[in-house]
């Protein structure tokens, strides 16, 4: 069975701040409410949000958002010492 992936996009402008609003059909299909977090993540040219759920939740899932920013830049070197 081919399943494909369904991709939706929505354009965004970025204010003079910085900032950015997430399409509501976004913002209800993961839940997303006023000043909930999210990370945002530099992969390859692409920018990518990923929800973060309440510091409770992610404590109970032992989530160390040091070590995984340590894995990221690991990575970030890894992959910058093979294209060198």
């Amino acid at each position: 069975m081919d399943v494909k992936k369904m991709i939706e996009e929505k354009k965004v402008t970025i204010t003079n701040k910085g900032m950015i609003s997430i399409p509501a059909a976004f913002r209800k299909s993961y839940g997303l409410k006023d000043g909930d977090k999210v990370l945002i993540i530099e992969d390859e040219g692409t920018l990518k949000i990923i929800p973060l759920k309440d510091i409770d939740e992610l404590k109970r899932k032992s989530y160390n958002t040091k070590e995984m920013l340590d894995q990221m830049k690991k990575s970030k070197i890894e992959e910058l010492s093979r294209e060198a």
